[in-house]
């Protein structure tokens, strides 16, 4: 495979960039943003509960973090903030994300290198559908149903844990769901893991955190075997569509790191979960064989929930 130069994805040291939406966060950070409700959200994930920092996963000063699927940039945002001089690399393929991106980092995260392409198996070109009012569900493989579902299922969790006003949201979600997904198409650059390591000359990755809406699979399978030592610690979403959640759980055990499978309570019955990953280098040489158990009886759950989900579904259409 013939690395691409640095001229063809060059990363941006952003100058800042006017944005027309913008949100006081409660650090004190004024950001921009795509949509404030999503923006509020996505805070509260990664600065309130740090998400990304369960299980034992830690950022150290001076950590070389890989933020692959970052959006507006907040964990890019909360990595410069949590550690002193950072090393981020940031992947974000929609131009309309990659400009408040780099607006963000300009004003919270001197120094990050960020690159508007997206992180596949192989390099190339692929279009991207953007869903410009939930822009965290934009995907190279998406299904609008599939989107929808999940949103359902978020919905009715919420429902039955409470919260007030879901039975009459939910009464309306077809309207709802319909106009959050209008979406357009951009034609965007892929590159692979090994590609951007080899460029930028990365010799560790503390931490590699992957959201990218269905294709997290295929940004696992782009790191080539000699580069799998480099990285640390992994944090990834999966969606569990045709077995991926037991394929990336395989490669990564196949890799020499244990794994933590999480679903959030308000994810229950849907196909997405969070994998803690840790190499043997983050560990001190020791992979408790536990954590293989506890991964493979997680797989099991999920399958059964997932079954459960798709059981009432059915009924649901009939």
């Amino acid at each position: 495979m013939e690395p691409i130069s640095r001229a063809a994805i060059p990363a941006v040291e952003a100058p800042g960039h006017p944005a027309e939406r913008t949100l006081s966060l409660a650090n004190g950070m004024v950001i921009a943003c795509q949509s404030r409700m999503e923006a509020e959200h996505i805070y509260e994930d990664i600065f309130d509960k740090k998400i990304y920092l369960r299980h034992g996963v830690t950022l150290r000063d001076g950590a070389c973090v890989f933020d692959v699927g970052g959006n507006i940039g907040l964990f890019t945002l909360f990595v410069h903030h949590k550690c002193r001089d950072p090393k981020t690399y940031t992947f974000e393929p929609a131009p309309p994300l990659f400009r408040i991106l780099s607006y963000n980092a300009s004003q919270y995260a001197p120094g990050a290198r960020l690159f508007n392409c997206g992180v596949a198996a192989a390099s190339g070109r692929a279009s991207l559908t953007f869903y410009p009012y939930s822009s965290g569900m934009s995907s190279f493989h998406a299904d609008v149903q599939e989107e929808k579902d999940v949103l359902r299922t978020i919905m009715e969790n919420q429902a039955r844990s409470g919260m007030a006003g879901m039975d009459r949201i939910i009464a309306a979600s077809d309207e709802l769901l319909d106009a959050r997904f209008t979406s357009e198409s951009f034609e965007c650059r892929l590159v692979t893991l090994s590609e951007m390591i080899v460029n930028e000359r990365i010799e560790v990755i503390d931490l590699l955190k992957v959201d990218v809406q269905k294709c997290e699979l295929e940004v696992l399978l782009g790191l080539e075997a000699r580069h799998w030592p480099k990285v640390r610690q992994i944090v990834i979403e999966v969606h569990d569509l045709e077995g991926r959640l037991g394929q990336v759980v395989d490669l990564l055990h196949s890799r020499g790191f244990s794994v933590v499978v999480e679903q959030d309570p308000l994810l229950v019955g849907s196909v997405l979960y969070n994998l803690f990953a840790f190499s043997e280098s983050a560990t001190g040489g020791r992979i408790d064989p536990a954590d293989r158990s506890n991964s493979r009886a997680s797989l099991q759950r999920a399958a059964l929930l997932r079954q459960r989900r798709m059981s009432q579904l059915k009924k649901g259409q009939e």
